[in-house]
């Protein structure tokens, strides 16, 4: 894992943070952190050329309807619902309306050998299957046509679909709407009887070695996972990120799940292409990533560099080993010198804060 933060960072204390109600399930993290922060923009995705938001109460009040349209599906605490999507709000919504439920999702990524969907939806039983679009589907439709336990198709874009169990989450999110005006009881009763030890997710492995293997997750183990996680972190309501990895993994999923617990502005990449030019837009002061994803940014900037010249590609390579020694001091815990922090100073004006920039 690599974590990106804001330039000149505090360290935070290693400890659990004790200014907060530590919540003992997802769907507590949820609703207290939509109390706490009441942000405008929590969640925002880009929709023709526009960055659009979602409010924190507005995710909870959707993630509601989601739980109880699953509900009106028939699907009860300890079933299951598959998820196929890249990263978008529908993804997280879908996600904490799951949590809502009871229901236990199962993310599948969106990379994933049409064989192997319909190895995960019939291990675990998947009831209802949440897919991005058409496109999607299409891919490994001819696979998945005999899971028998798959009841529903629920697409969060359900355009140009033709299928007899489909659906769209609008129309899934309208049933629960209509749920909880005859029935105004139940969402209560749903989140109270979701406990730390349930189970909330399976997340299959890649299947590069055999069949996918599924892995068994409870609100316990995500949310002790987050709540530990944040005391070594100084993640604050006022940062801003944006969100790159896919969701279906354990390792983004925790991120925006610790974003959402410290009120911070989520923005959705519109995709592993379009990072450069999000980064820019959104400027986030966290950026959480793999080493890859660094790596490639890092190759393209000493591409350039190279490409100008044999002058320019010389500061760039004395810059990138001052910024290496300098942060090996810092990481080692080594007194920084009068000269190191001259030439850092030197590195800095000449290529960093052009990085930065």
């Amino acid at each position: 894992m690599t974590v990106a933060t804001r330039p000149n960072a505090a360290k935070a204390p290693h400890a659990r943070p004790q200014d907060k109600l530590t919540p003992s399930t997802l769907v507590e993290m949820f609703s207290q952190a939509a109390e706490k922060y009441k942000k405008p923009n929590a969640l925002n995705y880009k929709r023709d050329g526009e960055w659009r938001p979602i409010s924190s109460r507005e995710t909870v009040e959707r993630a509601r309807s989601i739980a109880l349209g699953l509900y009106d599906l028939g699907l009860r605490r300890g079933d299951r619902a598959a998820l196929l999507s890249a990263n978008c709000p529908e993804w997280t919504l879908t996600d904490a309306g799951c949590l809502f439920s009871g229901v236990v999702d199962v993310p599948i990524y969106t990379t994933q050998a049409a064989n192997q969907v319909a190895y995960i939806l019939n291990d675990s039983g998947a009831r209802v299957f949440f897919l991005q679009d058409k496109e999607a589907f299409e891919r490994i439709r001819e696979d998945i046509e005999p899971c028998e336990s798959v009841e529903h198709l629920v697409f969060f874009d359900p355009a140009g679909v033709d299928h007899p169990k489909a659906r769209s989450l609008a129309d899934l999110e309208a049933k629960g709407q209509a749920l909880a005006q005859s029935n105004p009881d139940l969402t209560a009763e749903m989140e109270a009887a979701v406990e730390a030890a349930d189970m909330c997710t399976i997340i299959y492995t890649s299947g590069t070695t055999g069949e996918p293997k599924g892995v068994m997750l409870t609100h316990s183990n995500l949310v002790s996972n987050l709540i530990d996680s944040s005391g070594h972190l100084d993640f604050e309501g006022t940062d801003i990120t944006l969100s790159v990895l896919p969701l279906s993994h354990v390792f983004e999923r925790v991120a925006m799940y610790m974003y959402i617990y410290h009120g911070m502005t989520v923005y959705y990449a519109e995709s592993i292409d379009t990072i450069g030019a999000n980064l820019r837009e959104v400027r986030p002061t966290i950026f959480i990533g793999v080493p890859r994803i660094f790596e490639k940014i890092y190759a393209r900037i000493k591409e350039k560099a190279t490409s100008e010249g044999k002058l320019v590609s010389a500061i760039f390579n004395w810059s990138v080993a001052v910024g290496n020694d300098y942060a090996h001091h810092l990481s080692g815990k080594k007194p920084v010198g009068g000269w190191l922090k001259l030439k850092h100073k030197l590195a800095m004006e000449l290529v960093f804060s052009k990085w930065h920039k």
